[in-house]
């Protein structure tokens, strides 16, 4: 892996952890349900042309939840704060998942402070004809692999998922706690966030993999009608979470994009 560093930095009196490398133009990547799980690969990948932060976001270990932030809305606040606190801004975010809902409302929120949008498989907004996949009364073992197209080809999934895997508790504990928080009711979605994207005329690249199975390929293209002007791409042979099963491959769409 590259160098990178491991930094608290206070914003509101919350300590948030992030891991940073690179250089060039920041780039803020936001993680989804499965919380942050160290410096990955695609993190890597990306840091070749920009300096990547990717934070662990509130509610997920290691940076603990301030009492007032409880929704998807609030992390988008919080992130603001973040970037202007840090002088980022305009500054481009990539989301996956519940992390790109976030990156979402943020551009609804304030687009000022940023430059482009990167959202991957992202939740917010609720399918017409299919059903997001219930990962709250799924083993969450049996969710992850869920998520990847093939788990036996992805060395991310063997270096993060391939030992021995806690049910419960553990460090991961309280962002499922946080994920419920946020997420389950309505479940991923809120009803006025394709209304509200219509405002938005950032630069926008949707990544959806072509075997997702937990966000609908519907969602992809409500996304897109919501969005002015956004492009859609497609990873052939894989899940729901890209940045683990084709980091590089998300990163190199990801950076043709934001060149």
């Amino acid at each position: 892996m590259a160098n990178y560093t491991e930094e608290r930095v206070s914003v509101g009196g919350t300590e948030l952890y992030l891991t940073k490398g690179g250089s060039g133009a920041p780039v803020l990547v936001l993680h989804g349900v499965e919380g942050h799980e160290g410096w990955l690969a695609f993190h890597e990948a990306l840091a070749a042309n920009a300096t990547v932060y990717a934070p662990a976001s509130p509610g997920y270990t290691p940076t603990e939840r301030p009492e007032w932030l409880t929704t998807i809305t609030h992390q988008a606040v919080f992130y603001h704060w973040f970037i202007e606190q840090q002088g980022l801004g305009p500054v481009d975010v990539a989301g996956v998942g519940m992390g790109g809902w976030i990156a979402a409302q943020m551009a609804v929120l304030n687009p000022h402070n940023l430059r482009k949008l990167v959202l991957v498989s992202p939740a917010g907004i609720r399918p017409e004809k299919e059903e997001i996949f219930d990962i709250f009364i799924t083993p969450w073992k049996d969710v992850i692999d869920m998520c990847f197209c093939d788990p036996g080809s992805s060395p991310e999934y063997e270096r993060i998922y391939g030992g021995e895997y806690q049910e419960f508790g553990g460090p991961r504990e309280a962002g499922r706690t946080m994920s419920i928080r946020m997420g389950f009711r309505p479940f991923f979605y809120d009803p006025a966030l394709p209304g509200m994207l219509k405002k938005v005329s950032l630069p926008t690249l949707l990544v959806w993999g072509d075997s997702d199975r937990i966000m609908p390929r519907e969602c992809a293209s409500l996304y897109q009608q919501a969005i002015s002007g956004s492009t859609l791409k497609t990873i052939a042979s894989c899940g729901h979470w890209a940045q683990f099963e084709k980091p590089h491959e998300l990163a190199q769409l990801t950076a043709d994009f934001l060149a």
